[in-house]
């Protein structure tokens, strides 16, 4: 029997010889926890930790944030984005030279395009906040809304495929749908689209997958 501290709440936790090195659950907080081996036994010597050899922080210990993801603006949607700036530009421009040449009706017209382009920006902005992806140590944490809040995690230990769409033009812009799946039956997959260099994000998440 092995005994240790959960890295977390700290209580003892008493496992079997047998999930040496592996990562098991704690009964009390729900942190997950990497078993350590005990010397002299079969196949002890500690693997290396492949976050931390990564630049990234340690598997091991109290859980910590790694990274951070919103739905990405230009990469998704390119021409829309550029149209709306176009949009904002020439209007602004256009309607101070209207009414410096005396056409107020005319540049009052541009000077409304513009706030119209300016406003889609704003809500597209808005949408992307509704949504985000945070890769932590020990979890991949899923948030909805902007006002309300709507949350849905996986465990790296339980994380069974980590899928990614891409169609030609998002493969360009370096964007695309990326899909978390666990072997836990009572949580929901994670599918977060506009995700900006999703095969990044993957290889993240697999440095603290047991696999």
């Amino acid at each position: 029997m092995i005994t240790f501290p959960c890295d977390n709440c700290e209580k003892m936790l008493e496992i079997g010889d047998e999930q040496a090195g592996q990562k098991v659950k704690c009964p009390f907080c729900g942190d997950i926890n990497l078993v350590p081996r005990v010397a002299g036994q079969a196949g002890s010597v500690k693997r290396p930790d492949r976050a931390a050899a990564a630049g990234f922080p340690p598997s091991e210990g109290p859980e910590a944030d790694v990274l951070s993801i919103r739905p990405a603006m230009l990469r998704s949607r390119p021409i829309s984005f550029i149209g709306l700036c176009m949009g904002v530009v020439g209007g602004l421009v256009g309607g101070t030279l209207l009414l410096t040449g005396n056409q107020p009706i005319f540049g009052y017209t541009c000077f409304g395009v513009a706030a119209v382009c300016v406003l889609g920006l704003m809500v597209w902005k808005l949408s992307t906040l509704d949504c985000g992806l945070k890769v932590t140590t020990k979890r991949s944490v899923e948030r909805r809304g902007l006002f309300s809040r709507n949350t849905s995690e996986v465990l790296h230990a339980d994380i069974r495929n980590v899928q990614i769409e891409q169609s030609f033009w998002q493969r360009v812009w370096n964007v695309g749908t990326l899909s978390i799946s666990c072997a836990a039956e009572h949580e929901d997959e994670i599918q977060m689209k506009d995700v900006p260099r999703p095969e990044e994000v993957r290889r993240i998440i697999d440095l603290y997958r047991p696999l």
